[in-house]
Parts: C-alpha cells; structure tokens; sequence
C-alpha cells in the first residue's frame, strides 16, 4: 500500500513539473532531447512568468508523436506498441516545432504508455518498455551542479524521482 501510494505521489509530481511548460528546442539523434521552460506563479502569487528553469526529456523507448485522435484509433482494442517510422516521426517533430503545437496541457499515465498532451490535439506517446535501461528521464539542466539537480525517470512501468544525480549520466543515485 505504501509502495502504492508513493508511485501515485511520483505520477503526480511528474505531471506536475510538465504542466503548462513549452519545448524549446527538439533534437534528433540518437534520443530525442525536448527541452521545456516553465510558467510558474510568482513570489506575490497572483501572476504568471517565465523562468529559466529548463528541463530535458530524453527518450529511449518507441514513442509516437502526432495527431491524438489518429493515436486513439490506432491503439483501439490492441495494447500493442506503436512504432512510428523515421520519415513519420521527423515530420511530426518539425511539424510540432514549427507550428508552435508545443505547450504541454495533459500528463497521462495510462496502461503502456506515458502520454503527453500538446497543442492542437497534438500528442506525445511514450511506451513503459523494458528492452532499455530506460524509457525516459526527465532531467533538470542549467548552472546547478549535479548534486542539486533533480531527475525523474521511468525504467520499465515504474517511475524514480531523484534529487542527486551522478556525473555519469544516466546513473541515478
């Protein structure tokens, strides 16, 4: 029940982080960095403003990007991962990146996948996969040494939120 009620906890402080945040930049490689600043309250409360709080999600795991209701027909009755192709998948990117569609209103965590709502009925769909070391890391970066900054990653379906970070990276302590 405990271990239960901590992974609720986790989720929520996940989604939390995302919420309302912006990509900045998306880079293909081998992962795919997308690195979001955060609108959060001021110290009064009783306003809104950017800060220069940036956080890198990094993907290891088959994924899909696009249109939320073409996502839902292809998933409907078939649990099944869905693995975009390349050519799909880099134009769904710049798609999303040149056209704005990039703020973050929902945080899913639904059965196999992590799902992220974007603009336009845009979504980010990443699968809990176990082949990896894993699925995503949500990571802070900035001017904070590493032992300041925290880390949330999934491996497999479980999720891991860490204040300490090794210099290797990817090692979570």
């Amino acid at each position: 029940m405990i271990l239960e009620n901590m992974y609720i906890k986790e989720k929520q402080i996940f989604a939390k982080l995302l919420m309302e945040s912006r990509m900045l930049e998306i880079i293909y490689s081998e992962t795919f960095n997308l690195i979001f600043y955060k609108y959060i309250n001021n110290s009064k409360g009783d306003d809104y403003k950017w800060i220069v709080r940036k956080m890198n999600l990094i993907i290891d795991a088959p994924f899909w990007v696009g249109e939320k209701s073409k996502w839902k027909e292809y998933i409907k009755g078939d649990n099944n991962i869905i693995v975009m192709d390349d050519n799909m998948l880099a134009y769904e990117l710049v798609n999303i990146r040149y056209n704005n569609f990039i703020k973050v209103h929902k945080v899913e965590f639904l059965e196999n996948y992590l799902c992220i709502s974007l603009d336009n009925d845009r979504i980010l769909s990443v699968a809990y996969c176990s082949d990896s070391e894993y699925s995503w890391i949500l990571e802070e970066c900035g001017d904070k040494n590493q032992q300041e900054k925290m880390a949330v990653f999934c491996q497999g379906s479980k999720i891991f939120i860490k204040n300490i970070v090794k210099e290797e990276f990817g090692n979570v302590v």
